[in-house]
């Protein structure tokens, strides 16, 4: 306690100083305090997984309902934004320029292709549809840059930003530069968008609903379909899910807890249960951070508060210490909503880019894009074939974590015919190769062994 009271001052001063608001500050406060207390452990029992029967399924394609709703949600456009979470960095694709402006498809990165499908919606509808980013203090001068060179209305906000703790005495790292803070995770959304002014600012302006994703979700289009369904059940946060498979065993699933509509994450499942979270016969969906929110309703919850996210832990090795950040996730705050609701939508709306295996698919001819930004699975495909690929880089390729140092140009590379392509090691690829069934090539040698369309056939299985 001693050491509670002597921290909490300091931790305090410095938020003050980094911008943040008193609210922000308590709750962060309340948060570390809590990291000394015993976990509260979670009742499975009081647990069950959400089923078909809870879950909204989208009418038959041309059917009187699909069309109704549709129409219902086109009536409304007007009063939407779109919202892309655009706090991140390319790390994990081996640069340190902001993800939204890593290259994506044909010659365009994350960000021109994400303003160009709302340009295009607001064409096809004759709205003005606004793109709200938010950004963190390493994302927010892109959009200083872009601000009046597009004909697209662009609002942004800074999400919050936390002290990051030292896992060993629990107090604040202290190199005195940038890495003593990150982002506070998109939960942090309900938070900074109203202490930047921007909740009252949208609402003002006619604004009621947004929908929300994350910038490298290409797929994750504005649908009228699904506004209007979110509007015909009155719900006041639609999260969109989507079956599992066995690729996505770890994500997040709705359930109910204690009867509330709830998000449950794997952190947070008993060991003894592991194996029921990760079965795709019992938890049938999970979440796929594509989020409709009635931002009436943020600011009611946020006035009374009531709009309660329940703590992240995550565990990071920073400036050679092992450090706590402390987070939230958006999908949680489910729970906290008077009328939530689920809606089940096809998984190509979920194609979000995390690796560089990721990076190379969509860079690939497997995805084609229209001239409206829009993505889709090239129809040339075989349809005998998996609807996508599996690709799996490993062991220092490509080299230096980024896809130019291995490829003349990866765009070139044909995915069109492939099942399987599996890459391990030094190996470097010329351009206009055809990748066709399962291709695995492995190279532990010193010296790099480059591939060009006479050698892909020795390593087809």
């Amino acid at each position: 306690m001693a050491m509670e009271k002597n921290v909490e001052p300091i931790i305090r001063r410095r938020m003050k100083r980094r911008g943040l608001q008193e609210s922000d500050i308590d709750f962060f406060l309340k948060a570390w305090r809590s990291m000394k207390e015993p976990e509260e452990k979670l009742d499975w029992h009081a647990l069950r997984p959400v089923t078909e029967e809870n879950v909204f399924q989208l009418p038959p394609p041309h059917s009187e309902e699909e069309n109704r709703l549709r129409e219902r949600g086109i009536a409304h456009m007007h009063e939407c934004a779109i919202v892309k979470l655009n706090g991140g960095r390319s790390t994990t694709m081996g640069g340190q320029v902001p993800k939204c402006m890593v290259t994506a498809k044909d010659g365009k990165s994350f960000l021109d292709i994400t303003m160009g499908q709302i340009i295009a919606a607001n064409d096809r509808f004759d709205i003005e549809m606004p793109l709200v980013l938010m950004n963190s203090f390493f994302t927010d001068h892109v959009t200083e840059e872009i601000i009046g060179k597009t004909p697209l209305i662009i609002m942004n906000f800074i999400q919050n930003e936390y002290p990051r703790i030292q896992a060993d005495n629990m107090l604040p790292l202290g190199t005195g530069t940038d890495m003593d803070w990150c982002p506070a995770g998109h939960g942090d959304f309900f938070a900074s968008i109203e202490g930047s002014g921007l909740l009252d600012d949208l609402l003002n302006l006619g604004i009621r609903y947004v929908f929300i994703s994350n910038i490298d979700n290409l797929s994750a289009e504005i649908s009228p379909l699904i506004l209007g369904q979110m509007l015909d059940a009155k719900n006041d946060f639609l999260m969109e899910i989507t079956r599992k498979t066995a690729r996505d065993v770890k994500g997040g699933s709705p359930v109910y807890y204690n009867d509330k509509l709830s998000l449950l994450e794997i952190a947070q499942v008993p060991e003894s249960h592991l194996d029921n979270f990760q079965d795709i016969n019992e938890f049938k969906y999970f979440n796929t951070n594509n989020l409709w929110v009635d931002l009436a309703a943020v600011k009611e919850k946020r006035r009374k508060n009531e709009l309660q996210l329940p703590i992240i832990l995550n565990n990071k090795h920073i400036a050679d210490t092992d450090i706590i950040q402390i987070e939230t996730a958006m999908g949680a705050g489910i729970q906290s909503f008077n009328n939530p609701g689920l809606i089940d939508v096809p998984r190509n709306r979920f194609a979000p880019v995390k690796k560089l295996s990721d990076l190379f698919l969509l860079q690939s001819d497997v995805y084609i894009m229209n001239n409206e930004f829009q993505l889709s699975v090239n129809p040339e495909r075989p349809a005998d074939l998996p609807t996508l690929p599996e690709i799996e880089f490993q062991s220092g390729f490509p080299a230096g974590n980024e896809l130019e140092n291995s490829f003349v140009d990866p765009a070139s590379v044909s995915m069109l015919e492939a099942t399987t392509f599996i890459v391990d090691g030094n190996v470097f690829f010329e351009k206009d190769l055809q990748i066709k069934g399962k291709v695995v090539i492995s190279n532990r040698d010193g010296e790099t062994v480059t591939i060009g369309d006479d050698t892909i056939g020795k390593y087809q299985q």
